[in-house]
């Protein structure tokens, strides 16, 4: 199973913007809001080298694989480009 995992922050608009966009191309996502946890909001700004939020990257379970996204103008990017396969989200 492939989703998106959102890291954010609870005022951010950019992060609902993305979960919005998740959800209207029907893709499975979670978000997790690092408000009180600085210090795993830097692990991640670290290790993706991205240094705002959200941080947006794609898992797979079965292989363990990520692919990370970037932000919410890189999600919209991603939609727009030929990136999407049925098996990340569901058609109309």
């Amino acid at each position: 199973m492939k989703y998106f995992q959102i890291y954010a922050w609870s005022d951010c608009p950019y992060c609902f913007q993305a979960a919005s966009l998740l959800y209207k191309h029907k893709c499975q996502y979670m978000i997790s809001m690092l408000d009180k946890s600085r210090d795993l909001l830097e692990h991640f700004k670290t290790k993706y080298n991205w240094k705002t939020v959200p941080i947006i990257v794609m898992k797979d379970t079965e292989t363990n694989e990520e692919t990370f996204i970037g932000g919410f103008t890189d999600l919209q990017q991603y939609f727009k480009g030929t990136h999407i396969e049925k098996s990340n989200c569901q058609s109309d």
